[in-house]
């Protein structure tokens, strides 16, 4: 199985949703397809939490209960509709919700994950519910009790990266706005170089520098399992992009 990331711009809009469904359909390989919110929803949704409960410090527990379970439902909606459109364009899929897959902790807005248990949970599901390509949600997870949390801020990525370590994937792919990653910020250096291919240390070398490649966080689980890393141009999906290994 091969693990593929869609981020919020992937997804923003009817155009973009249905260029991701061309880029599903030239996969032969079964396919876990992870999904962030649409477009800037998770900004939105902030605000919103926001809005009710206002002047709550982060460290509230009550304010970041309710901030996971507002902010969640961004991935939940976007991945419905992604999975809907999927199906009408003739890609067969399976939509899972995350929450009862992906077990965490209660530490709500960076939530811990079990991975021993979800890895169990996962696998069950997928037992249960057998198809060659799922839909489910990117930065979300759910605690014993049925609440739902938030790995943190960007925490797709990391999402992919734990998926693909309890399947033992082929391969994560991140689909970016960009053409892969670069020796630079090619906005601020004007001889920025796409890299084509690197080393896991290298990547991490690259983030603690700045970087704005993959979350921090995702690397570990790839590189214990030693499981390749694509960062793709969603747009350009025939460029070579960016191989991390």
């Amino acid at each position: 199985m091969k693990i593929y990331k869609f981020g919020g711009a992937s997804v923003k809009n009817a155009e973009r949703i249905r260029h991701l469904a061309d880029i599903v359909a030239q996969e032969t390989d079964d396919l876990m397809i992870v999904v962030s919110a649409m477009g800037k929803t998770t900004n939105q949704l902030e605000d919103f939490t926001q809005m009710l409960y206002p002047d709550a410090p982060f460290e509230d527990r009550d304010y970041n209960c309710l901030y996971d379970q507002v902010v969640s439902t961004g991935e939940l909606q976007s991945t419905r509709i992604v999975s809907a459109y999927l199906n009408h364009a003739g890609l067969a899929n399976q939509w899972m919700d995350i929450t009862s897959v992906l077990r965490t902790d209660s530490t709500f807005r960076e939530a811990n994950v079990d991975i021993a248990t979800s890895t169990t949970l996962l696998h069950q599901y997928l037992s249960a519910h057998p198809a060659h390509i799922y839909v489910t949600q990117g930065f979300i997870g759910g605690t014993a009790d049925g609440l739902r949390t938030t790995l943190g801020r960007e925490g797709s990525d990391y999402t992919a990266a734990l998926l693909a370590y309890m399947l033992d994937a082929d391969s994560v792919t991140l689909w970016k706005d960009v053409l892969g990653v670069y020796s630079a910020d090619p906005r601020k250096v004007r001889d920025a170089r796409l890299i084509h291919e690197m080393t896991y240390a290298e990547a991490a070398q690259l983030v603690e520098q700045g970087a704005q490649i993959v979350h921090k966080k995702t690397f570990q689980p790839l590189l214990e399992k030693q499981i390749p890393l694509f960062v793709k141009p969603f747009l350009r999906p025939e460029e070579q992009g960016t191989w991390i290994h």
